[in-house]
């Protein structure tokens, strides 16, 4: 659902339910059992099982964007949702864009995304999982964390092709840089190109 609420302001929410139905679970995720003795290959710890995860998982997500217009040169984009799903897993997502038109044809991106969850009823850390239970996995993006990721983009605009290459229009460009961290130790960065040109 989308609605302008203000001339310089847009809002709109939605809904999503998910089914899945089948093999859910990845065979290569490896889990240890705490009741059970470790065997070793040399010194290689072999797993006691892959994990096993039901073949139906149901999700709901809801949340809403809101634009805001500020003036000429500066938009606000803006983010929520909150998910849940059978698995026992809830999670909250908020971000926050802010583009800034330095000038006809040059744009600033800088971002901000907040995400946490908590932990599915079928994660166990490492050496934790008991071989009598019926589900378990030990896949840490399943666990308990919270995540941040900051972002900045600059993107060059020319809607009437100005620039050209012989036969090709140069319509846009755009460069975005993400630097990701989670609570677990996990970070990563991550670098995005993008060109579009037209063609006489």
């Amino acid at each position: 659902f989308s609605q302008i609420l203000h001339k310089n302001i847009q809002g709109s929410l939605a809904l999503d339910f998910i089914q899945q139905q089948g093999l859910l679970s990845t065979p290569f995720q490896r889990v240890y059992f705490s009741d059970v003795d470790s065997s070793f290959i040399e010194n290689f710890r072999l797993a006691d099982d892959v994990e096993r995860l039901p073949d139906l998982r149901f999700k709901v997500a809801a949340g809403g964007r809101l634009n805001w217009y500020l003036n000429e040169r500066i938009t606000l984009r803006t983010f929520y949702r909150y998910y849940f799903d059978d698995w026992g897993i809830t999670s909250h997502t908020a971000s926050l864009e802010m583009p800034v038109k330095v000038s006809d044809y040059f744009t600033l991106y800088p971002s901000y995304r907040f995400y946490n969850q908590t932990a599915s009823d079928y994660f166990n850390p490492y050496n934790e999982a008991l071989s009598t239970d019926e589900y378990y996995t030990s896949d840490y993006d399943v666990s308990e964390y919270a995540a941040n990721q900051f972002g900045f983009g600059v993107s060059y605009t020319d809607i009437f092709t100005e620039a050209r290459i012989w036969k090709f229009g140069l319509k846009s460009i755009d460069l975005k840089f993400y630097q990701y961290d989670r609570n677990s130790s996990f970070t990563s960065s991550l670098i995005t190109a993008g060109i579009k040109i037209v063609i006489d």
